[in-house]
């Protein structure tokens, strides 16, 4: 089940397991110059607001609307980051994974190459979500990786080809799999950290770092950074959304309006960039989770 509540995607599987629970929000940030392979972490100014298609579509606006659930809209000096937050689990003492696969026009945002919605191992994909998680931009397959942004009518797709396909131009495609029941309770099951927890109390330390123990004791065996088989993920329970970024030209002609936030300025970018956070660093510090070839988990 798919409900948009407070401009957040809520994707539950009530049928896979009471905690199989997934939040989507779309943070506002500052659009950065294209192609970059060093990303700057952004911060995140706000929530975009999510507006439900069905009012525009029943008004005639742009016929390809209903094959989209939301718009989104933003100004060109904009972009948008995804932020991923798995329901915790108590009983498990773990947040429920998903894979989460995203996809802008007809591109798979991790792989770069042409999307689908099947999960792919060989190269993978898609995300692999254990924990709280973002994404920031995605692949175009060159080792690039390019932001969320509105591309207006008329101008040349970031990567440099032209805009051929009306329908699919602007489009975010997120489809997530739970993982299965008898995989999460296989891999975490239920109360198994009290008796890690008991066991390692009761056992002397023989160096006097029981912590240290305890904390080896506890963590989940991994391999390349995940447990998980691909067989792991409920391929039938897949939940679909898909969202539409119009830029503010487009926005305003279709709903009268200008977006409902005021553009992000120069000046607030100039500050941003020169303000530390409390480690000292910009907040444009670069990160390379795509940009230099690290693959997301193996799952």
């Amino acid at each position: 089940m798919i409900e948009l509540t407070h401009d957040n995607l809520n994707f539950t599987f009530p049928e896979i397991h009471p905690d199989a629970k997934l939040t989507i929000d779309f943070q506002r940030t500052l659009r950065i110059p294209d192609g970059e392979r060093d990303f700057p972490l952004l911060p995140g100014l706000g929530r975009y607001p999510l507006f439900p298609v069905g009012e525009l579509v029943e008004q005639g606006f742009a016929p390809w609307l209903h094959q989209v659930e939301a718009m989104l809209p933003m100004y060109q000096s904009e972009a948008m980051w995804l932020s991923f937050q798995p329901s915790y689990s108590v009983a498990h003492q773990t947040f429920y994974p998903f894979a989460v696969k995203i996809s802008t026009g007809r591109r798979d945002a991790v792989s770069g190459r042409s999307s689908s919605s099947a999960l792919h191992r060989n190269p993978q994909d898609y995300l692999v979500l254990t924990e709280q998680s973002w994404l920031g931009g995605y692949s175009n397959g060159r080792g690039q990786v390019h932001q969320f942004v509105a591309v207006p009518f008329g101008n040349k797709e970031i990567d440099g080809a032209e805009h051929r396909d009306f329908d699919n131009r602007g489009r975010v495609q997120i489809d997530v799999y739970p993982l299965t029941r008898h995989a999460f309770e296989l891999y975490h099951p239920a109360g198994s950290w009290k008796a890690h927890l008991a066991a390692t109390a009761a056992r002397p330390s023989g160096n006097g770092d029981s912590r240290r123990e305890l904390h080896q004791e506890l963590e989940p065996q991994k391999v390349d950074g995940n447990p998980f088989r691909h067989e792991d993920w409920d391929r039938e329970a897949r939940a679909s959304y898909s969202l539409h970024l119009a830029n503010s030209l487009q926005w305003c002609a279709m709903t009268g309006s200008p977006p409902p936030s005021p553009p992000l300025s120069a000046s607030l970018a100039a500050r941003m960039a020169e303000s530390p956070d409390s480690h000292g660093r910009s907040a444009f510090q670069p990160w390379r989770a795509l940009m230099e070839g690290t693959k997301p988990p193996m799952g």
